[in-house]
């Protein structure tokens, strides 16, 4: 899908309407089904509908920091999706008790300006699992653009608060083994889903970047 122009500035804001604006819901669905194409996870999805007064730079442009913000608030979701497999002890990890996460590292590249009125989309994937921690790529897309405008990419490492280490999920038994086999699992599914993608769509076709 090209660029969006509206007719009127009420409606090129319309995504802060009640339900996302209606005029925004072919945006939002080509960005999603694009993303699911390349193995993003659709449950942990989020959208930042872009605010004038607090998102932007004196340039008019969203923030440099706040594309890790959206980035950050995005696993954060990924997160919560760990409590069907952690069950009783999902309270633990969110309140650091015993085995928890920890951002190891993250970067993040922008590769396109965005401007108010605007919302992104966006959407974690998980690259690769290791016992005791995990590499999530997180992208974010512009409705408006239908491009990706910045991506995120990082280590999250399960840490045993109480012992001051990396927790080895899988020496740690019980439900920590049921949530190491699940995100292994997605790593799995999204990276087939990505080559799948990336031999269907070569890079050159993919739209300019900075």
């Amino acid at each position: 899908m090209a660029p969006v122009k509206f007719k009127t500035q009420l409606e090129a804001s319309s995504y802060h309407a009640p339900g996302g604006g209606e005029l925004y819901k072919p945006l939002r669905e080509s960005i999603v089904k694009l993303a699911l194409e390349q193995g993003y996870d659709e449950a942990t999805m989020m959208e930042h509908g872009v605010i004038w007064a607090d998102d932007q730079d004196p340039w008019g442009h969203i923030k440099n920091h706040g594309f890790p913000h959206f980035a950050s608030a995005c696993n954060f979701r990924l997160f919560e999706s760990f409590e069907e497999h952690l069950k009783d002890k999902f309270q633990d990890l969110m309140k650091v008790r015993g085995i928890g996460v920890i951002v190891k590292s993250s970067t993040c590249e922008i590769k396109r300006p965005v401007t108010y009125p605007d919302s992104i989309i966006v959407a974690n994937r998980i690259d690769e699992v290791r016992p005791d921690r995990y590499h999530v790529t997180t992208t974010m897309w512009s409705l408006r653009q239908q491009l990706p405008v910045a991506e995120s990419t990082g280590w999250i490492v399960f840490f045993d608060y109480s012992k001051g280490k990396p927790a080895n999920l899988i020496e740690a038994g019980g439900v920590f083994v049921n949530l190491h086999a699940a995100i292994s699992e997605k790593a799995k599914v999204a990276n087939e889903k990505r080559a799948q993608w990336e031999a269907k769509n070569p890079k050159k076709s993919r739209g300019a970047k900075l």
